[in-house]
Order: structure tokens, then sequence, then C-alpha cells
């Protein structure tokens, strides 16, 4: 029989069915193998990426949250636990709107504007609002806030990033603090140049007027004279009278503004004696009511209850208040009203008066220059401008200050502050 014409048998058949078995499943079992090796490897790269995420999550210092599409938390790090003062399973599961204050704007959570708008742009930034604490307190935070997306393109859920806005504000406060603080010495200081220019140059012309008074008081004097006996030599020709009475006139007005000048050249003052600046004030009024200026004014007087003990050179302290008086009265022409009020401040250790009156006040450009020699808003021919430049002499000679201000009502008011006294030292 030959190998053409052999037909397999039952069993060959078999057997050669069983290789093919055989083979066909060693190939899956190694299909099988490299699959499985394949799925371990990259079940091993998933939990080394799950572990980076999560490492990552835990170290956030800033608060995260994750929430579905309905609002619940399904994910929150420590840090959103720290911060809110929560056990992490207080959170998980709670809908977002537990943990922002009633009535905070600008709320994340479905049903809020702001939810809304998230969900219409994608993404927000430095959203600012107010937060819940476990404790009740609700405290400010900024949030950035993502749309997660499902396969499809619509919202899953959303992922909130918060962090503190206490310690910037904090941080803003201090260096809003600071700046104004640097401010408030830039004025003080601005103050204390414009105190020692205005000192110095009282200084300037105290010295000027010393050497100048008295070569100008001689031949003014002279003049006054010779002057005068012309007056009474010229009783006929009423055009020479008129002259002479000017030229006496404006010798007279000369000598006055010499005689002012002395008054920075004083090297010597007079006697200080402890008085009550009250009493003080009260007595500087008594010599002026009398005067027609003042005839038509209210005074509306408020003195302190107990003294206030100044030491002063009498003379010129009723003086330096006198030409403040006066001049408040010409501010409102001799009708209205005059405030005058005395008080001890025992905080700062000083003894005040403060003059007020019912005038238009002093412009705001002027005010600056009030107490500059010469300076003066009155019309020519009446006043020298000397006179509040000397009652800051006068001030200033007693270790004072004195400041003139608009009030808020309208007028004008000047306040003098002099060093309190104690008893003690009244006694001594």
């Amino acid at each position: 029989m030959t190998l053409e014409n052999h037909h397999p048998t039952e069993i060959e058949i078999q057997e050669k069915m069983w290789i093919e078995i055989i083979e066909t499943m060693e190939t899956m079992y190694g299909t099988l193998a490299a699959a499985q090796t394949e799925m371990e490897k990259k079940n091993a790269e998933l939990q080394r990426v799950n572990e980076v995420v999560r490492n990552i999550i835990r170290s956030m210092i800033n608060a995260l949250v994750v929430a579905d599409k309905s609002g619940r938390i399904t994910l929150s790090n420590e840090a959103c636990a720290r911060a809110l003062g929560f056990q992490q399973e207080d959170i998980i599961g709670k809908p977002l709107e537990k943990f922002f204050a009633p009535g905070a704007k600008n709320a994340i959570y479905p049903g809020s504007a702001v939810w809304k708008q998230l969900r219409e742009v994608g993404a927000m930034r430095d959203v600012e609002t107010e937060v819940l604490l476990a404790n009740g307190q609700a405290i400010p935070v900024s949030i950035n806030a993502s749309v997660m997306c499902d396969r499809s393109g619509g919202m899953d859920g959303a992922l909130l990033v918060a962090y503190d806005l206490r310690p910037l504000q904090k941080a803003l406060k201090k260096v809003r603090s600071e700046a104004q603080e640097t401010e408030r010495s830039y004025r003080e200081l601005k103050a204390l140049q414009s105190k020692l220019i205005q000192a110095e140059k009282m200084s300037s012309l105290g010295r000027m007027a010393a050497g100048v008074a008295h070569e100008i008081n001689n031949p003014l004097g002279a003049i006054l004279v010779y002057s005068h006996l012309l007056l009474e030599d010229t009783t006929d020709n009423q055009q020479q009278r008129e002259t002479l009475l000017k030229v006496i006139r404006e010798t007279t007005r000369c000598k006055e503004i010499v005689q002012e000048l002395l008054g920075f050249s004083r090297t010597q003052q007079g006697k200080r004696r402890i008085h009550d600046l009250s009493q003080v004030v009260l007595a500087t009024l008594d010599l002026v009511r009398p005067q027609p200026l003042f005839q038509n004014i209210v005074q509306d007087l408020e003195t302190s209850t107990t003294p206030v003990r100044v030491e002063v050179d009498l003379n010129l302290l009723h003086q330096a208040i006198m030409n403040i008086l006066i001049n408040a009265a010409e501010a409102i022409e001799g009708v209205g009203t005059i405030s005058i009020r005395t008080w001890a401040d025992e905080e700062r250790r000083t003894a005040n008066v403060r003059i007020a009156d019912s005038g238009p006040g002093i412009p705001s450009e002027l005010l600056n220059q009030l107490f500059e020699p010469f300076f003066t808003t009155k019309d020519e021919g009446h006043g020298t401008g000397l006179g509040l430049s000397i009652v800051y002499h006068i001030v200033r000679q007693h270790g004072g200050t004195i400041e003139a201000r608009n009030q808020t009502g309208g007028g004008a008011e000047f306040v003098i502050s002099l060093p309190l006294k104690t008893i003690e030292e009244a006694q001594s």
C-alpha cells in the first residue's frame, strides 16, 4: 500500500486535533500572560500616578474641594478640613451651600448666580466670598473654580480651590497703617518746618527792628514836632492844613508800626507769675466790652470750672488775647457772635483758650500766611499786618502754640495752647 493511498485512521485524526488544540491553547496562554504582564505594569503605573495625585492634594496649602454636578462634595483635602475646622468625614457628601456664610456674596453652589456663570464660562479666578467655619465664624476667602466635564462635554462637577484672605487683609491693613503713619509724620515734619521758618522770620524781624527802630523814631519824632508847629502857624490856607494833617497822620502811622516792631526786639521779658487763664480771658473781655465795636456782639463764654494755671507775663497775654478778640469783632463787622472757651488738657499738659467768630472765615489759601509779618487781609490804611505776628511771637515766648482754622459751620477760630502748671508748681 502506497502513501498516496493512505487514509488517516480515527486515532490519527484525533491526535492531530489535540495537537492543534494544544498549540492554540499555548498561543492563548502566551497572549494572556503577556496581557496580564502589561496590565500589571499599567496598574503599577496607575497606582504611582494615584499616589502622586494624592500626595499633591495632601500637600496643598490651599483648601481643595471637588463637587458633583448636584453640588455634593466628593473630595476634599486635609488643608480644607484644617481651614474650616471640620473632620474629613464631616465634609464629604455634604452640599457646597452648607459651607458658605449665610447671605455671602459670590457663593458658589447649584442655584447661585456664580454657579450659573461658572457653567457658562468654564472657569473663574479670584472670586471673593465668605465661608463658614465649624465654630460659626465667617471668614473671607478667594476661590478659583473650574468645571469638570463628562465624556459628552457636559458639566460633571466642579473643582474649587480657596485661600484665606485674612493674612493678606492683615498685611494690607499694616501697610495702610504704615502709610498713614508715614503721611502723618510727613505732615508733622512739614508743620515743624513751617514753625521753624516762622520762628526764624520772627527772630530776623526782631534783630532788624532792634537796629532800625531807634534810627527811624528820632526823625519821625522831628517830623511830627515840626508838622504840628507848621499846623499852628497855618491858619488861613486850608489846602496846606489838609496836607500837614495828612503828613501828621501818616507819620503817626509810621511811629505805630515802629512801636509794634519793637515788640519783636524785646530780649527781656516781664515778670511771669502763675495766673488762671480763665481769669485772664475775663479781664481782657472787660477791657474790650466798652468799645463801640463790641456793643452789638453776643459773647458766648464757656470757662473751665477749675483753675487753668499758666505762668505768663500778664500784660503780654492780655495783649495777645485782646488782639484776637478785636480781629474777631472786625471779621463780623461788629454784629454776630464771638465764642470763647477755656479748658485744661491734662493728657497733653496744656492750658487752652479758643476764640471763634461767626464771620465768613479765612480763605484756605491764606491760612498759612496769617502769622507772617506785615501780612493783612484788611484794606489799606486799616492795620499794619503785625498784630497776629506779635500774638504769635508772644505765644511762642511763653512756650506755647497758636493755630488758626476755619470751622465746619462757618467762621474762623484761633486756639492758643500754653504749658499747663500744676498746683505744686503754682505754690512753689
